[in-house]
């Protein structure tokens, strides 16, 4: 049987926890539940298994007592774990740090590469704004180990709360990311994502002349396509769906310049599904530039989508894409875009 949330008495297996001082819960990390302040505190030192493992056993306390792993912390609240926090099965392991130590001591200094950045386009105490270039994963995987979320956390060591990612941009596309800094500015973000309050706008070229002048309301109801292991890459992961069991996306779009075989489009994002602007534009007959999946890849050019603004309740962030060549945006396009969409609201 599960002990109370507030027993205060110690598990028959929990060990002493001499030997490593307490965590203290920042104000940052206020409103965390317990499993989740132990993974961003421990990271890779611990797998989030074993974390819950000694937390249902009572060998983490809060305060002097044993908490659920969902318990929220508040701040100043100590958290003590064992010194053997590290040993993922009970068999003692050496921690990354002291790994790494043995193994620079035993083959002497090695030159640190400096890590690569991000363009920091906007901060507050709570949230920050970064440029996320084309071809950089917004988090990393498998097949990719460099991410947009590992450059912020290089950035932000030490922080009390390292910035995390509120939403996410395809590997291709390029534009406006926002992370917070704390977990209660996470949680207002994420339902801000979630509600709709937060206005996105993107830019993109695609192939053709597209019809029309006003802006033009996109409608689909889209599936994820089911893939085999090893058939991701390359390959389409959303199609539209055969029957109103798919999900609802919607956009608009309108025209913003044009060529005699491409046109630049504003499309701004009414809801938010895995490669939504990239699949409803593609049905229409106008793909993306560029896009290797739901179009054509043309060599040397990346893909031509950017995230241009993001508004919030407090304001509007805007960063213009820094295509060159036949794609580059005009000067006047650009500010009378950032004039539009950054502009205070009307008041009715």
């Amino acid at each position: 049987m599960t002990a109370p949330d507030d027993q205060a008495s110690p598990a028959p297996s929990a060990r002493p926890t001499a030997g490593r001082a307490p965590l203290v819960v920042s104000p940052e990390e206020a409103g965390q539940k317990l499993l989740q302040f132990l993974q961003r505190r421990l990271g890779r030192e611990m797998p989030g298994s074993a974390i819950l493992r000694i937390i249902r056993t009572g060998e983490v306390r809060v305060d002097g007592g044993r908490k659920k792993p969902f318990f929220r912390l508040a701040a100043g609240q100590e958290v003590r774990v064992p010194p053997l926090a590290g040993v993922a099965h009970g068999a003692a392991k050496p921690s990354a740090a002291e790994f790494s130590a043995a193994e620079s001591s035993a083959a002497g200094p090695a030159p640190a590469a400096p890590a690569p950045g991000l363009d920091i386009l906007f901060e507050t105490p709570g949230l920050v704004a970064v440029g996320k270039p084309a071809g950089l994963c917004s988090h990393a995987g498998t097949r990719h180990k460099d991410s947009a979320a590992d450059r912020l956390k290089a950035m932000y060591a030490g922080a009390a709360f390292l910035p995390t990612l509120a939403h996410r941009l395809d590997k291709d596309t390029s534009g406006i990311l926002l992370a917070a800094k704390s977990y209660a500015e996470l949680r207002r973000l994420n339902d801000l994502f979630a509600t709709g309050g937060v206005r996105k706008t993107y830019l993109a070229w695609v192939d053709g002349v597209w019809p029309g002048e006003g802006a033009l309301l996109m409608e689909d109801r889209l599936d994820r396509l089911d893939l085999a292991e090893g058939q991701v890459r390359g390959r389409k992961k959303i199609q539209a769906a055969q029957d109103d069991a798919g999900k609802l996306a919607r956009a608009e779009a309108r025209p913003i310049l044009r060529k005699r075989q491409a046109t630049l489009l504003a499309v701004r994002l009414l809801t938010g599904r895995t490669h939504q602007i990239r699949v409803q534009l593609s049905q229409r007959g106008h793909p993306v530039i560029s896009d290797a999946v739901y179009g054509r890849k043309v060599r040397g050019l990346p893909m031509l989508l950017h995230a241009l603004c993001l508004r919030l309740p407090e304001g509007a962030i805007f960063a213009p894409p820094q295509w060159s060549g036949p794609f580059a945006l005009p000067a006047a396009v650009i500010e009378q875009l950032r004039a539009e969409l950054t502009s205070p609201p009307v008041k009715p």
